[in-house]
């Protein structure tokens, strides 16, 4: 009878210690050191490699990674052929996910941070100018056009008689609609090119 009470006891306690060892291979699995590893790797930590906070199976970024860097090493391993890969296949690259497309291990002040390993999370496409439609009026005095603008962006009006050396002669502010310029300088010239410019 005394036999029989100590197997439950034992079963318990055989169950108890493989919860722990696999709670401690799950842990092991991941390297705390490779979030340093890596540019801005402390925006997820071991997110950029796993698939929990917690280690245990592999992103695509974290399988990336183990196929370049041994079992345990501190080694570094962060390098422009990682950086040009696109390991969750959304569309950008690793490095310009972490912020360092070149991969020289210099990330780019204030870049938009994503994770390399997850296909949902991708840094924004940043927004291309919108190239003005130029309308030139008829009227010959004073010369002028129109073109239409975005809200947000700034046009600066540059002339040249010489196609070499561009002068500002105006700015005007995009309000989304279109913006009259006409230059009302005393033409001293005898042949004027006019260009409109989205500032930076």
């Amino acid at each position: 009878m005394k036999h029989l009470q100590r197997e439950p006891a034992l079963s318990f306690n055989l169950v108890l210690l493989l919860a722990v060892s696999a709670l401690f291979v799950t842990a092991a699995s991941a390297r705390p050191w490779r979030v340093d590893q890596i540019p801005n790797g402390n925006k997820f930590r071991c997110l950029n490699c796993h698939h929990s906070p917690y280690g245990g199976p592999r992103s695509s970024f974290g399988l990336a990674v183990e196929n370049v860097v041994g079992r345990g090493s501190k080694a570094p391993f962060w390098n422009s052929v990682l950086a040009a890969k696109d390991s969750d296949g959304d569309g950008s690259s690793n490095g310009e996910e972490l912020g360092d497309p070149d991969g020289d291990g210099n990330p780019t002040a204030g870049a938009n941070i994503a994770n390399p390993g997850d296909a949902k999370s991708k840094p924004p496409k940043p927004v291309e100018p919108v190239a003005p439609e130029i309308v030139i009026q008829t009227s010959k005095s004073p010369f002028g056009f129109q073109f239409k603008t975005v809200k947000g962006q700034t046009y600066e009006i540059q002339a040249t008689t010489d196609l070499r050396k561009w002068t500002v002669v105006d700015t005007i502010e995009g309000t989304g609609s279109d913006k009259m310029f006409s230059d009302l300088r005393e033409a001293v010239f005898e042949l004027q090119y006019y260009r409109v410019r989205v500032r930076d």
